[in-house]
């Protein structure tokens, strides 16, 4: 690790996994029974934090995944509010963007003869959507930026956003990757600020990144 990231004064404040099976959140593990309609189970996770967000259940299943992620993450109300919307940028990533809704859209398209294109359907063919499902369910207004790449690459991410936050108006990162492909998925995500706003947060690394990621 070089000495610039040994003097990192970024923290992970808060981290938030979703998984088949629990939740894995800074404040502990909460279990979920496994479901085979993973539909089903995002409905579960859903209804268990008891918000009243109608929009929901009309995302497809990447979004629902990283607004479930989100939520857990934001749970108790202490973050946010430390910043002004446009203050806190957001920064994701995944391997197959939204090919699982695009393969849903195709399939609509193919059969001339029965050709019913869903207009609900086709807005969720551009991954970035997710962040903009979050951004309006927390009032978020900073950079964003969505990566498509094959495996998560810690130290890419922990150079991008302490030069981000070095470099601009930004005090704050949500970083995350959510992945969901026919019925296969994963999503965590990381609030990342100064040490000074969060002492007790781990720091800003390579390694503390992957030991949350491998919960």
């Amino acid at each position: 690790m070089s000495e610039r990231l040994k003097m990192s004064k970024y923290k992970i404040s808060n981290f938030s996994v979703v998984k088949k099976g629990s939740v894995i959140t800074g404040s502990g593990r909460i279990e979920f029974p496994e479901d085979d309609n993973d539909g089903k189970y995002f409905k579960g996770i859903y209804k268990s934090l008891e918000i009243d967000y109608p929009k929901f259940y009309k995302m497809d299943r990447l979004s629902k995944l990283a607004f479930l992620t989100a939520e857990f993450l934001f749970d108790g109300g202490e973050l946010l509010p430390r910043y002004k919307p446009d203050e806190v940028a957001m920064i994701f990533s995944n391997s197959s963007s939204s090919l699982d809704t695009d393969i849903k859209h195709n399939t609509s398209i193919l059969d001339r003869n029965n050709y019913f294109p869903k207009p609900a359907v086709f807005v969720y063919t551009l991954p970035n959507i997710l962040i903009g499902e979050i951004s309006i369910r927390h009032t978020l207004r900073g950079e964003n930026t969505f990566f498509i790449s094959e495996k998560f690459d810690p130290d890419f991410f922990v150079d991008y956003v302490t030069h981000l936050l070095e470099t601009t108006k930004h005090k704050a990162c949500l970083l995350g990757r959510t992945e969901y492909m026919s019925g296969n998925f994963e999503s965590f995500m990381f609030f990342i600020e100064k040490s000074e706003n969060d002492p007790k947060g781990k720091l800003l690394s390579r390694d503390n990144l992957m030991e949350i990621v491998r919960l």
